[in-house]
């Protein structure tokens, strides 16, 4: 069950680390880096 939860969170910082990459490809203010970001924030509010 331990092993489970890490694993879970090793996702999450590997999804985290990859989408703030893939923001950069956005201007500040668009949907998409909005969008982004906000799932980023959820993301690390659940680590």
């Amino acid at each position: 069950m331990l092993q489970k939860e890490a694993d879970m969170q090793n996702w999450k910082k590997e999804q985290i680390s990859y989408f703030k990459k893939y923001m950069k490809n956005f201007k500040k203010g668009t949907r998409e880096f909005t969008i982004l970001k906000n799932g980023i924030e959820e993301l690390e509010k659940s680590l």
